[in-house]
């Protein structure tokens, strides 16, 4: 690996996990690339698409870097997988959930992972889905070490009833969980919608 891209990976990777990560690049024909946020999706592989090329893994630059590496073996799971079977096989199905399991194991470590990161890792590696953001605990816990603004706060973590302000400034008011989301009556319009509970938001009362 050259000094710029090891750079990078020391940049955006846990510490202790750097130099597992530099390996598992090396041992493979990939291209890395971190991107501008992207609201669909963290992370996506793309495989190889005409004559000499190789195949690509994008990820967000502004993910955690516990997420960065989740996301980065999920997305590295489906380029073993597809250097295996090719197109033979489900995106998310039995052999990439093993090939994932697998890959995430020599990480889960409390010197690269923090202790309740890890713990939601474990839960979510005996129920794996198709994305680490489908498991809404895991991801709760991850958004602790995500970098912003001071004022935002989880639905999930108002009070019943509290008053907030949607990032698209809607006034709403939590109501009733809903699995995971919350029934909020919103003040601007009367209307009810159903809040995803991870959502980021300024608490007004």
């Amino acid at each position: 690996m050259n000094p710029q891209a090891l750079d990078l990976i020391r940049k955006y990777f846990p510490e202790n996990a750097v130099d597992a990560v530099a390996e598992s690049f090396d041992q493979r024909q990939i291209r890395l690339e971190f991107c501008r946020p992207r609201t669909t999706k963290l992370g996506d592989f793309r495989a190889p698409r005409g004559r000499g090329s190789i195949s690509r893994i994008t990820l967000n630059c502004n993910l955690n870097p516990y997420q960065m590496l989740i996301t980065y073996v999920h997305e590295l799971a489906h380029y073993d997988v597809h250097q295996q079977y090719g197109r033979k096989t489900q995106p998310h199905g039995k052999e990439w959930k093993a090939c994932y399991t697998a890959l995430l194991q020599p990480y889960l470590r409390s010197d690269i992972f923090p202790e309740d990161v890890l713990a939601a890792l474990q839960h979510h590696l005996q129920h794996v889905k198709a994305s680490s953001t489908a498991d809404f605990n895991l991801t709760k816990v991850l958004k602790n070490y995500d970098k912003r603004d001071e004022r935002l706060v989880l639905v999930d973590d108002l009070p019943p009833r509290a008053r907030f302000k949607a990032p698209n400034g809607m006034v709403f008011q939590k109501g009733e969980k809903m699995r995971k989301n919350y029934r909020c009556h919103c003040e601007s319009n009367g209307r009810n919608y159903f809040v995803s509970g991870l959502l980021e938001v300024i608490q007004l009362d």
